[in-house]
C-alpha cells in the first residue's frame, strides 16, 4: 500500500484504536470483531490520505484533554473516555509481564546533544525525556508498599489500588468489629459513595485530602483508603532525591530537552518532591494515576499523551511516515504508526517493569535506574540501557544515546 503525501490536511488517528487494532494480550482488545473491522477500515482510509506535513493522533474525538495546575505544578487531565470492550492490560500485568511475542526491535539511538560531536550527528534527534517518580526521581520507598499490603492483608501479587476498588463501598449496616478485610465484601464493580452506578472518584483515593471518611459512608473501601492515605502521608515526608537528580535536570534544561513525568503516584507526592528538590525545573506535562481517560503504566497511553502535548504528531513528516512498517497484506499497522510518530523520539527513565514496559510499547527508548531490588530487570527485553545514577545519562546523551541490550 502506498501512503499519499499530497493532502493538505491530515487525519486524526486514535491511539486507543491503534492499541485495539493490534489485538495482542499485551495491549488492549475489543470483544467485537465487527467493531474492530469497522475501525480498521476507518484507520486505513485515514492513513491513505496522510499529509507529508504530519499526522495528528488523538485519544478520542473530539479531544478533551486540558491542562491544570496543582499548587503551581502543571498536570494534565482529561475526561474519562468510555470505549466499549476496552480492557486494560495493566491490571493483570502490574506484577507479572510476559515476554513479548513480537520480534525484538533494533536498539534505539539518538544523535549526540553536544553539537561539536560529529560521530552520530545524522541519527534521529531526541525529542524529550519522560521520568517516573517514586524510585526514579526520589530514592525507593519500598517499605511503604509492604506497609500497605500488611495493613490490607494482601500478598505482593495483588495490586493495591485494584484491591481497594474491589472492596464494597456500601455503608456498613453494623459497627465494624474488626479489620477492614474482615468486613469487606467484594463487589463485582466498585461503586461511588454518592452514586452506586459510578466508580469511586480519584479524589476519594487521593492522599491530598486529610478529611476522615464521612461516618455515614463508612465502608470497607473507605477504611482501606484512609489507611493507605495515612501511610502515603508519612512516606511523603521522608522523600529523598536520587543522587545526580539536580545535575541531570539542570543539564537537560541547558540543552533545551523537554522533560515530563508519567507516574502511577497521586499528585501530592509528586508536588512535594518537585517543590522541595526541583523548584526551578519545569516538567510539562505531568501524568499521574489521577489523570482520567489515560490507562496507567504499563500501558503506553501516558507517554503518547505527553508526546501529543509536545506536538510530536504535528512535527512528523514524510521521513517518519516513509519508515513505518507495511504489513503482509500491504496495510499500515496503526500501532506502528503511533509508535513511530509519537514514541520513537522519546526516552523513558524508570525503575520498574511497568516503566520499562510502557516505554518499550510506546516505541520509546528505555533506561532502567538500577537499585538493589530491581537489578534483574537489567536483562529484561524491555530494558534498553541501565544506569546506577541519574547523572550518568549526561555523558551518554552528550556523546550520543544508544541502547545496549
Amino acid at each position: 500500500m502506498k501512503i499519499s503525501h499530497g493532502a493538505s490536511s491530515f487525519p486524526k488517528l486514535d491511539i486507543r484504536e491503534a492499541l485495539v487494532l493490534r489485538s495482542t494480550p499485551e495491549y488492549l482488545h475489543r470483544t467485537s470483531k465487527q467493531n474492530t473491522n469497522r475501525q480498521s477500515s476507518t484507520l486505513r482510509s485515514a492513513i491513505r490520505s496522510t499529509s507529508g506535513r504530519g499526522v495528528h493522533i488523538s485519544c478520542s474525538a473530539p479531544p478533551t484533554s486540558f491542562q491544570h495546575r496543582f499548587e503551581g505544578v502543571p498536570f494534565i487531565g482529561s475526561r474519562s473516555i468510555p470505549i466499549t470492550g476496552l480492557v486494560s492490560a495493566s491490571r493483570t500485568m502490574s506484577t507479572s509481564i510476559p515476554l513479548s511475542e513480537e520480534p525484538r526491535r533494533p536498539p534505539k539511538r539518538f544523535a549526540p546533544l553536544d553539537p561539536t560531536v560529529q560521530h552520530g550527528k545524522d541519527l534521529p534527534k531526541l525529542k524529550g525525556v519522560i521520568f517516573d517518580v517514586d524510585g526514579t526521581l526520589c530514592l525507593p520507598q519500598n517499605y511503604m508498599f509492604r506497609e500497605m499490603r500488611s495493613a490490607l492483608g494482601i500478598p505482593k501479587s495483588v495490586d493495591i489500588i485494584d484491591h481497594i476498588r474491589s472492596l464494597s463501598n456500601e455503608p456498613d449496616t453494623t459497627t465494624p468489629s474488626s479489620t477492614p478485610e474482615e468486613q469487606s465484601t467484594p463487589a463485582p464493580e466498585p461503586r461511588s459513595p454518592t452514586d452506586p452506578s459510578q466508580p469511586p472518584s480519584e479524589e476519594m483515593l487521593s492522599p491530598t485530602s486529610n478529611d476522615d471518611p464521612d461516618p455515614s459512608l463508612t465502608s470497607p473501601q473507605a477504611r482501606a483508603v484512609a489507611t493507605i492515605k495515612a501511610i502515603e502521608r508519612r512516606a511523603m515526608s521522608s522523600q529523598r532525591p536520587q543522587p545526580g537528580l539536580q545535575e541531570l535536570m539542570a543539564y537537560l534544561t541547558r540543552r533545551g530537552v523537554r522533560k515530563a513525568l508519567c507516574t502511577r503516584n497521586f499528585p501530592a507526592p509528586v508536588h512535594n518532591l518537585l517543590s522541595n528538590h526541583l523548584p526551578e525545573e519545569e516538567f510539562h506535562p505531568i501524568v499521574t494515576r489521577e489523570t482520567e481517560g489515560i490507562l496507567p503504566k504499563p500501558s503506553p497511553e501516558g507517554l503518547w499523551t505527553i508526546a501529543q502535548e509536545w506536538g510530536l504528531d504535528r512535527e512528523a513528516g514524510e521521513e517518519s511516515l516513509a519508515s513505518i512498517a507495511i504489513g503482509k497484506q500491504g496495510e499500515v499497522d496503526p500501532l506502528e504508526v503511533t509508535k513511530q510518530v509519537l514514541g520513537s523520539g522519546l526516552i523513558m527513565v524508570g525503575d520498574s517493569l511497568d516503566d520499562m514496559a510502557a516505554g518499550y510499547r510506546a516505541g520509546a527508548a528505555t533506561v532502567l535506574l538500577v537499585n538493589e531490588e530491581n537489578e534483574a530487570l537489567s536483562k529484561h527485553e524491555y530494558t534498553g540501557l541501565s544506569v546506577r545514577r541519574l547523572d550518568e545519562l549526561i555523558d551518554i546523551l552528550e556523546r550520543g544515546f544508544e541502547e545496549t541490550r
